[in-house]
């Protein structure tokens, strides 16, 4: 194959959430915070940020006592946590439509759309452990990844998409498609699930109520958190949450608990009275119901969108989602926790944020939640749908800096929410793409080459430095080229010529200490020269070819 050679001088407005040189502390002064634990707007507060956590939230100025301190002025700007989408799916076939360079780019579009975490409801666990190791160690651009594995009976595991996930296995006989019956062995099932990686385990489908108690209890026993779809009849969703469910998904398959054979008449192969209708649509109709799951701390996962995309599909989708309408509010009314998930490819509708913002937006303007309380959906309640409250979910000292900052006041709109500027995590601004404001684009391929707006040691989608001094420039310099690379699959061995611009040419030799670090085998040629006036007053800037 012919070899294309690409050259690029990487932009200003910097590359990815794996780019950013490492700082004493990070400041963010002047930023209005959302309090999403009592729902609640902070002004003119002071995040601190020292490595991957919060270290300190401070009211007004902080005058920080760390040697390389950097200061970012966020006047006018408001702080949600992280997102989390509670119900996602990226391992479904990853042979087909769930491969790894889509997934890849669904991945990342989630990331740089704020989502910093996401609970897997299922897949090939094979790959979900990839990438959930992949994701740890910054080698993709990607939300943490918490997935299931996923149990039924044993009639379930007919269906295709299990066949597809357990490919090389026997699906329903594997550690990630386990069907179970009152012979199991729960222990031994949950311990090599926990092995696989697994933060839970998801009951899908076809199971009796007297298989529940057992299995939950010992996941829960072993660590593991209890995750279920609504139905699984024959068991009720009552008889769920009294066996211990920790998360419910689908919200109108609640009804399930007033109608009999409700899976049937949702699929067609049954009819739905009206009178049978009505009783799902009466508050009445779930007292006892709604009681165990506020006793029980149950959530429920409403996945909203995914009724919503199909309400005009034929006359049993237009009624599930009137049923899904009614029993989410009436939830919210009830005060249970509602979590968000979508169920949904991240480019689904190919839309430039992922599906979780139209979950929010309805839960807010279908459910009736206050945007301070969608938001919380989003964050506080879904971190602990996933056991990991105590350091995500929520922005506090001690806290894992995970990050969205907005232009404008989402407790205002839930639709400012999609106004994002910033997205951090683990303490890394992310890169988002081109940065708006600016007189040029990241890049322009021409002719087989590959050209990029110059690079200097700016934070991403900032116009703040990495610090002071050419050390500590250079090394945000070289990662943002290395966050570069990654996005075309290269690394620096592919890189065959750079040319390094200094502010003062006397710093040459220290550039070059850090340069080291980077290209060590398969060097590259190199250029250098003195500059005057780099952009941002910048200690360096370096351009560089790299061949695919």
């Amino acid at each position: 194959m012919k070899k294309l050679f690409v050259t690029f001088a990487i932009t200003l407005c910097c590359i990815s959430n794996f780019s950013i040189a490492k700082v004493n502390e990070l400041v963010l002064h002047n930023i209005n915070i959302i309090d999403v634990k009592t729902l609640a707007l902070k002004p003119n507060m002071t995040i601190v940020i020292s490595d991957a956590k919060i270290s300190s939230i401070e009211k007004g100025d902080y005058k920080s006592t760390a040697e390389n301190a950097i200061y970012i002025d966020m006047t006018g700007k408001y702080a949600i946590p992280g997102l989390i989408d509670a119900h996602v799916h990226h391992a479904t076939n990853p042979d087909t439509w769930d491969k790894f360079s889509t997934t890849k780019a669904r991945l990342q579009h989630l990331l740089r759309g704020g989502v910093t975490s996401v609970r897997d409801m299922g897949g090939d666990g094979r790959t979900l452990a990839n990438l959930k190791r992949l994701a740890e160690i910054d080698q993709i651009q990607s939300p943490d990844i918490y997935f299931s594995v996923i149990i039924g009976g044993q009639t379930f595991f007919d269906d295709p998409r299990t066949i597809a996930s357990a490919k090389g296995r026997q699906s329903g006989n594997t550690v990630w498609m386990r069907s179970v019956d009152n012979e199991s062995n729960f222990d031994a099932i949950v311990l090599q699930a926990k092995g696989l990686g697994a933060t839970g385990i998801k009951v899908y489908a076809d199971l009796p109520a007297d298989v529940l108690p057992p299995l939950y209890t010992s996941a829960k026993e072993h660590g593991l958190k209890v995750w279920a779809h609504t139905l699984i009849s024959p068991a009720t969703p009552l008889e769920s949450v009294q066996a211990g469910v920790e998360v419910m998904s689908h919200i109108p398959d609640l009804a399930g608990q007033v109608i009999a054979n409700f899976r049937d008449w949702r699929i067609g192969k049954k009819q739905l009275s009206d009178d049978l209708f009505e009783r799902s649509m009466d508050a009445g109709s779930y007292d006892e119901l709604f009681d165990a799951i506020k006793k029980n701390d149950v959530i429920l996962d409403a996945t909203m969108s995914v009724f919503e995309r199909s309400k005009s599909a034929n006359d049993v989708r237009k009624k599930n989602y009137q049923q899904a309408k009614f029993l989410l509010r009436l939830a919210a009314q009830e005060g249970l926790k509602i979590g968000a998930g979508t169920d949904a490819f991240a480019d689904l509708e190919n839309d430039a944020l992922p599906p979780l913002f139209k979950e929010l937006s309805l839960l807010v303007n279908e459910g009736g939640l206050t945007p301070l309380q969608a938001i919380q959906s989003a964050t506080l309640i879904n971190a602990q749908a996933l056991g990991i409250e105590q350091t995500h979910g929520y922005l506090a000292a001690g806290k894992r800096a995970n990050l969205v900052i907005l232009d404008e006041d989402p407790s205002a709109d839930i639709e400012n929410t999609k106004k994002i500027r910033h997205v951090i995590k683990n303490g890394q601004f992310v890169f988002r793409g081109d940065m708006p404001g600016l007189p040029f684009v990241n890049a322009k391929q021409v002719d087989g080459t590959l050209w990029m707006s110059g690079q200097i040691g700016n934070l991403p989608t900032t116009m703040t430095l990495a610090g002071d001094t050419i050390e500590s420039q250079m090394h945000q310099t070289l990662k943002n080229i290395g966050s570069v690379l990654k996005d075309y699959d290269l690394d620096y061995n592919d890189v065959v010529k750079c040319t390094l611009m200094l502010a003062d040419i006397d710093e040459w030799a220290k550039a070059n200490v850090v340069y080291k670090q980077y290209f060590t085998d398969n060097l590259p040629t190199r250029s250098a020269f003195g500059a005057n006036g780099l952009a941002l007053n910048a200690k360096v800037e370096v351009e560089c070819i790299a061949q695919l």
